[in-house]
């Protein structure tokens, strides 16, 4: 009975030590993740810990994750869809209160660049204004980083056709950008 305790005991040691690394590496990502897909702060809160819930109890049954960035995603991912699935309509009152609060905004760099956050949010913006096949890999990719690869796990599409959605919402994004910048000048210059 000893050995079984003293296993157990080293197996919730091992787990917690790799949950621990992997929260403090990857918590502000998943984050961000949750936020840009809910646009409420405290919701995204919530689906973060949800996630790493989700993540330790996997660990603690011993599941053969291979890479753990990409296990995370995929949680997070599977937690926004099915609050979409559950989600009431929005009123057009509540969408107003929670753009007066400030609960939509999001900012990728530190509160000292304040040009660099507006930056940001504007790009942020106009990702997710790509259409949807779209919106998911060009995030992935150029706010979290992650390679093909580890997006294709996350989506459950070849690599090769995230590369494609990666290669033409890129596209898309550059003339939603190019847009937005002539809209900008013919205003000014008006």
């Amino acid at each position: 009975m000893d050995k079984k305790l003293e296993l157990d005991r080293k197996v919730i040691e091992r787990v917690a030590e790799v949950f621990g690394e992997v929260y403090e590496k990857e918590s502000d990502a998943i984050f961000r993740f949750c936020l840009l897909r809910t646009s409420d702060r405290e919701v995204a809160l919530d689906f973060t810990q949800d996630t790493f819930m989700r993540f330790w109890n996997s660990l603690m049954l011993e599941k053969d994750i291979k890479n753990h960035r990409t296990f995370l995603f995929t949680i997070a991912r599977n937690v926004v869809i099915d609050w979409y699935r559950k989600k009431k309509a929005y009123s057009l009152e509540t969408m107003m209160e929670n753009a007066a609060e400030g609960r939509s905004s999001f900012t990728l760099a530190s509160l000292d660049n304040v040009e660099t956050n507006v930056e940001a949010d504007f790009v942020v913006r106009k990702i997710r204004e790509l259409p949807e096949p779209y919106s998911n890999a060009v995030y992935l990719r150029c706010v979290e980083e992650l390679k093909p690869r580890e997006i294709s796990e996350i989506l459950g599409e070849s690599a090769n056709v995230i590369s494609v959605r990666i290669s033409r919402g890129l596209e898309q994004l550059r003339s939603l950008l190019h847009m937005e910048n002539v809209h900008t000048r013919t205003v000014k210059a008006t």
